[in-house]
């Protein structure tokens, strides 16, 4: 188990300590072991760690700024507050990664694996997470503005008070899923599943309330509010003219 610095509440890196790109290409390509690297406040903007293995590694306020970390092993990694704009995680697999408070604009995680990770009080406007995993994923207070999560897993995920203004939700599976007081306004619902979901004073147009109540069935295992009840009672937002 990771160490924790009392004073900070961060968990205390237990590998070696990184600070650039060239230091973590080299480290990479003579194959150091990286598990629990010290990246704390390491800038890498724009450096290329596809398939990198960098299991419970430490990069609290780094910049990280249009990375790429295809397919890479990052479990349980601390990437809070961190600047991943523009960065590429497609493919990575990020389970319960703490992500809190991170800058993500325009970041991609298609068909990454996100489950039981933190992204809370993050901002990932214009982020992409296309078929991505987010399973009982933290995502409270973030802003998601003109995000794209089609056909994603957010099953038992917890979105309270979340702005997901304008996102494409198409496709995505939000069963037994958390969105008390969320934003909704303009977001395309069209065909998500929405079995035990939890819509309690989510924001949203009467057009897409209703659509939701034809199909509304379940009841939340968390909360034991009816889906169908938080629906009827949900606030509503004027069209856009």
């Amino acid at each position: 188990m990771m160490a924790t610095d009392s004073t900070t509440s961060q968990p205390l890196p237990i590998g070696i300590r990184i600070e650039t790109t060239r230091e973590l290409l080299d480290a990479l390509r003579v194959g150091t072991d990286l598990m629990g690297a010290d990246l704390t406040k390491a800038i890498l903007s724009r450096g290329l760690f596809d398939n990198a293995k960098m299991p419970k590694a430490c990069f609290y306020r780094g910049t990280l700024h249009s990375v790429s970390f295809r397919n890479a092993d990052l479990r349980m990694a601390n990437l809070r507050r961190v600047d991943i704009e523009r960065a590429v995680f497609a493919g990575a697999d990020l389970r319960g990664a703490n992500l809190s408070m991170a800058v993500g604009d325009y970041a991609t995680f298609c068909q990454a694996k996100l489950d039981k990770a933190s992204l809370q009080g993050g901002r990932f406007n214009g982020a992409t997470f296309d078929h991505a995993s987010l399973i009982a994923t933290k995502l409270t207070d973030c802003n998601f503005f003109e995000s794209s999560f089609q056909g994603v897993n957010l099953q038992r995920a917890n979105l309270a008070q979340t702005s997901l203004v304008s996102v494409n939700l198409s496709a995505a599976d939000l069963r037994q899923s958390n969105l008390c007081e969320a934003n909704l306004s303009g977001a395309d619902l069209n065909g998500i599943q929405i079995e035990g979901a939890d819509f309690s004073k989510a924001r949203m147009s009467e057009e897409q309330r209703f659509s939701l109540i034809d199909r509304a069935s379940g009841t939340n295992e968390l909360t034991g509010n009816a889906t169908l009840d938080t629906l009827r009672e949900a606030g509503t937002t004027k069209p856009r003219r």
